[in-house]
Order: structure tokens, then C-alpha cells, then sequence
């Protein structure tokens, strides 16, 4: 195995240029629930590859706390960039669709993230295009904390989030599970893996109140961005064109927000149709109730 210093070399030294010189930079897409350790994460791993001072470079009370609306940069080699994407606070088809438009790099950095009903998306997606770099080489990263728990109700909307991602970005989505001293870190891992997860991590991020450096938590953490990295080599040797690949990614968000409308119309209807059901038959219970009230007069 090897140590720590031998490994940060390997991570440091990593370039797109070794391995296929279409793209420009990785863009290590975070991407989950508000307040599950996105932004701990983020901080965690800059401060085991800077080995310096403990800094917070992403505000945990801001993006956990649901304040941040922006899908933030964080370079964290020549290569390699952490993407903080708006985390969703429930989920539903709206929330989703725009967690689907920043997975698949449609939408500009540092700018406001809305969940946005109607064709807001699609609009500020074709907005969106001129300022969108397409040599940006996209791996997702789905951040879970063990402390929230997973119930097997939650389960099946959390698989079929991941493996939409996957059909997205055409790489599955690795699980970082934060908070790995938590006892509920058996349980939440053996639901991933009935998720059919390919890759799981269970880290302990550094905090501003608790950053000692130490032997476990650096290895864990550059063993994670070790593996990333292979699987990155491993993808680019099958991934084709980066214009091709946009097009794809644009045109399934699309339709997914086509989908989605299309559906709520759908339901909208059957909704009104229902509505007016129920008004005819309180009608025809109150001509009912008209008429045996005649005979009982008469």
C-alpha cells in the first residue's frame, strides 16, 4: 500500500493531458440533499491535499442551511475541480430536473440555481449555452450523511435519482457516506448496496471544531480521490466526442422537463375531470334528495 505522501503525489500529478487531451478539467460533481455534508466534504479534502492551516473555503452554515443557491468552484488540483451543486430539500420532479441540469453541466457556475416550474429550466438552459465549457470532463458524486438515516421508504426515490444520473453523465454515481463513526453506518451502507451501488466511501470530514490531523482520516480521503481518478482514466478511454456527449446531456434534460410537464397536464386534467365528476354527482344526490322530498309532501 502506499503512504501518504506517495499517494497526494499520485493525486497532484494527475493530468488530463496524460489521458486523453479533449478535455481540460474534471469536474468532481457533489450533488444530494441539503445538510448532508457537501460543503464539509469540500473543505475536507482541500485541507488533506494542501496540507495546510485548516481553511473553509465552502461555508457549511450557508449551503447545509439551504441559504446557497449558486453551484460553486473549488479547484482542487491543476486538474481535478469539486463542484458544489444546490442540494435539494425534498424530492420531487422539479427539484430533480434542475439537479439533473447542474449534474449535466448545463447550467453556468456562480450563478443562482431556482427550482423553477414550467419551462423555466429549458429557458435558462438555452440561455445558459454560451457560457458552458464543453471540454469539462463530468464525474458525479452523490453526498449522504449517516447520521439522517435511510428508511426504505426514501430508498427507492434515492435509487432511481442515482441511476437517472448515471444514464446522464453515463457514469454511476460514487456514494460518499459522511459521518462514518455514526452507528447507523451499517445500515445506510447496506442499502446502498442493495441499491446496486458500484462504489461506496464512508468518510469523517474535518470541522472547524475538530481538524487534528491524523493517519485515518487523510488515507480515507486520498484513497477516495485515488479511485475517483482511476475510474476518470478508465471512462475517458471510452468517452466519445465532448460535443456529442453535451448534446446528449441537453437533450435528455429536455425531454425529461417535457416528461414532467406533460404529466402534470396529464394529472391536471384527470383532476378537473375528477373535480366535475364529484360536482355532478352532489347534483344528482341533491335532485335526488329534491324529488323525495316532493313525494313525501304529496
Amino acid at each position: 500500500m502506499q503512504n501518504i505522501p506517495e499517494m497526494t503525489k499520485f493525486i497532484k500529478s494527475f493530468r488530463l493531458q496524460d489521458s486523453d487531451s479533449r478535455f481540460t478539467r474534471v469536474l468532481l460533481q457533489l450533488f444530494g440533499f441539503l445538510g448532508h455534508g457537501k460543503s464539509s466534504f469540500i473543505n475536507t479534502c482541500k485541507y488533506v491535499l494542501d496540507d495546510a492551516e485548516y481553511k473553509i473555503y465552502a461555508d457549511v452554515k450557508l449551503s447545509d442551511g439551504g441559504n446557497t443557491t449558486e453551484r460553486i468552484t473549488y479547484p482542487l488540483t491543476d486538474a481535478l475541480t469539486l463542484v458544489d451543486n444546490r442540494g435539494c430539500s425534498i424530492m420531487n420532479e422539479y427539484e430533480t430536473g434542475e439537479i439533473f441540469a447542474q449534474l449535466g453541466n448545463l447550467l453556468p457556475f456562480e450563478k443562482k440555481v431556482e427550482w423553477s416550474r414550467g419551462n423555466g429550466l429549458v429557458d435558462r438552459i438555452v440561455e445558459s449555452e454560451p457560457f458552458i465549457q464543453t471540454s469539462d470532463f463530468i464525474f458525479p458524486i452523490f453526498v449522504y450523511s449517516v447520521k439522517k438515516g435511510l428508511s426504505f421508504a426514501e430508498a427507492p426515490e434515492i435509487r432511481d435519482l442515482l441511476y437517472t444520473a448515471r444514464d446522464l453523465t453515463g457514469i454511476f454515481p460514487v456514494v460518499v457516506l459522511t459521518h462514518k463513526t455514526h452507528p447507523n453506518l451499517r445500515d445506510v451502507r447496506a442499502k446502498f448496496e442493495d441499491m446496486d451501488v458500484e462504489r461506496i466511501f464512508a468518510i469523517e470530514n474535518f470541522t472547524p471544531e475538530d481538524h487534528l490531523k491524523t493517519r485515518g482520516k487523510h488515507e480515507e480521503v486520498l484513497n477516495f480521490l485515488m479511485e475517483v481518478i482511476k475510474d476518470i482514466d478508465f471512462r475517458l478511454e471510452r468517452m466519445p466526442d465532448p460535443e456529442e456527449e453535451r448534446k446528449k446531456r441537453k437533450k435528455f434534460v429536455l425531454t425529461y422537463v417535457y416528461n414532467r410537464e406533460m404529466k402534470k397536464k396529464a394529472e391536471e386534467v384527470e383532476r378537473k375531470c375528477r373535480e366535475e365528476e364529484r360536482k355532478r354527482e352532489e347534483e344528482r344526490k341533491r335532485e335526488q334528495q329534491r324529488s323525495e322530498s316532493k313525494c313525501t309532501l304529496q
